[in-house]
């Protein structure tokens, strides 16, 4: 039979998990590289190699507008990803 080409079992969390950064001048990053947002969709393909079953992390930056953090998730899930994570909005209005 087919040897599988995956070395780990199926299932297990990521060991990165995929973190889409959107900062203050609304550019977008995925983990530490800057992506232009007309090609997030195919670097997110090549982050998740090409799982989108994959939980991506959306985190933006304090300056971002909800609208703005909106829109980007719009753009993930119109590129198919449809297991968004939200990060460090909870935290946004308290006070440090």
């Amino acid at each position: 039979g087919e040897l599988p080409t995956s070395t780990g079992e199926q299932g297990r969390r990521p060991d990165k998990p995929v973190f889409v950064s959107v900062k203050s001048d609304l550019t977008l990053a995925i983990g530490e590289d800057m992506i232009p947002r007309d090609s997030l969709s195919a670097a997110l393909d090549t982050a998740t190699k090409g799982n989108r079953e994959e939980r991506i992390f959306v985190r933006a930056d304090r300056a971002v507008s909800y609208g703005d953090v909106m829109e980007v998730m719009n753009t993930l899930r119109s590129a198919g990803y449809l297991k968004i994570g939200l990060v460090g909005l909870e935290s946004r209005d308290q006070p440090k």
